[in-house]
């Protein structure tokens, strides 16, 4: 067997043709298909080689969805969902605060982050005012990646509020603001933010409770919504169908699954003056208060129950000036009805120093009504007093 470029060639002797051949018939044969074989492997390896570089066609696991040929309710949802994020997200920000907090007599550098919205051309932005708490330096993150320095213009503790101002040399992208006190139970809710510090979300869900605004007062009831919220969404806006603001996030459950917004009527109340560079002065009663029991509740007569009970009067304050005892029961704070200390709190809470409140309370078995003025709130106030 002789190899070359051309392949390979066996050549068999002419002892076929001898009279040896039958005598050598046998051993012969075995040679041949000896010799057979070896040619096989020769060419074997260029066999293989073709077979391993030849495409391998495989059959695909899973089917191709089909264009949809018409238009139904939920595209159309879809696609008013996309211009409405398309729309509103260049006027969100993410907030970045370094700042300083006090822990053992030392200071320690302290980060945080936050979102807010921006609501004027001119770059002012609001978002929650314990997201800015102690900052020293403030940076605002535009949806665009810019990245530009804020600076506080005004802060209210009672409301949770901040407004920062930014300065990009342009006119900014702004939302605008709804009437929060049209919201109701079941609308649909956005809520806009940049969870735990990254890139912006959006959250689509309902309105789980409506909230509240009172007349004439900065007292609110948080609207909830079961859209996600959560840590670092704080300052957020929450959104109506069409995109308008009807509240700031400033609150979320441990698990993200409700959000809790300040009503941007609310906001539009002390907005103009905090702008203008006003202190507000919020209002103060000087007491502490309790729910009251079923067997008070029964015992004055109180069918349903109703009311919140003064458990002390603090001295020398306007609820001890303005005649008001230990034991005393509180069934309404001006035109409104009370049932917890937390409205009570809350409303009085939400009118500034200096305002007259009129208390219609229960003194053994005897129902009357008290006008005190307000005092201003003192920083050393415990929660669980107003």
């Amino acid at each position: 067997m002789k190899c070359n470029t051309n392949g390979c060639h066996l050549f068999l002797p002419r002892v076929f043709d001898t009279p040896r051949a039958n005598l050598l018939r046998g051993g012969i044969a075995v040679k041949i298909v000896t010799r057979v074989i070896a040619v096989a492997l020769c060419l074997a390896p260029g066999v293989l080689s073709a077979q391993e570089n030849s495409p391998k066609t495989l059959a695909p696991i899973w089917r191709e969805a089909q264009p949809a040929t018409t238009e139904t309710e939920l595209d159309r949802l879809n696609r008013a969902m996309v211009q409405l994020a398309d729309g509103s997200r260049p006027a969100i920000v993410q907030i970045r605060v370094t700042g300083q907090d006090t822990k053992g007599g030392q200071s320690e550098p302290q980060n945080s982050r936050g979102s807010g919205f921006l609501i004027d051309p001119q770059g002012y932005l609001l978002t929650a005012q314990h997201v800015v708490d102690k900052a020293k330096e403030i940076e605002v993150r535009l949806a665009n990646g810019d990245r530009l320095a804020a600076e506080v213009i005004a802060a209210d503790s009672q409301i949770d509020l901040a407004i920062l101002k930014v300065f990009a040399g342009k006119p900014m992208p702004i939302l605008s603001f709804a009437d929060s006190d049209t919201v109701r139970v079941g609308d649909l809710s956005l809520v806009f933010g940049y969870p735990f510090g990254r890139e912006s979300s959006m959250s689509l869900g309902i309105i789980s409770r409506a909230g509240r605004s009172y007349a004439d007062s900065a007292s609110f009831d948080y609207i909830q919504t079961d859209a996600g919220a959560y840590a670092g969404g704080s300052g957020g806006p929450l959104l109506n169908r069409q995109g308008h603001v009807v509240g700031m996030i400033t609150m979320a459950s441990e698990r993200g699954n409700m959000g809790f917004a300040t009503p941007i009527n609310v906001i539009k109340k002390v907005l103009p003056r905090l702008v203008n560079g006003e202190k507000f002065a919020w209002g103060w009663l000087g007491v502490q208060l309790s729910d009251i029991s079923l067997e008070q509740a029964k015992t004055l007569g109180l069918h349903p129950v109703k009311g919140v009970v003064i458990r002390s009067v603090l001295p020398e304050q306007p609820a001890a000036r303005g005649g008001i005892q230990k034991q005393d029961v509180i069934l309404a704070v001006n035109e409104y009805n009370v049932d917890s200390p937390r409205d009570v709190l809350r409303m009085v809470g939400g009118l500034e120093a200096g305002r007259v409140v009129r208390l219609t309370i229960i003194r053994k078995g005897r129902t009357m009504q008290i006008s005190v003025p307000l005092g201003a709130k003192p920083e050393s106030a415990k929660a669980s007093e107003g």
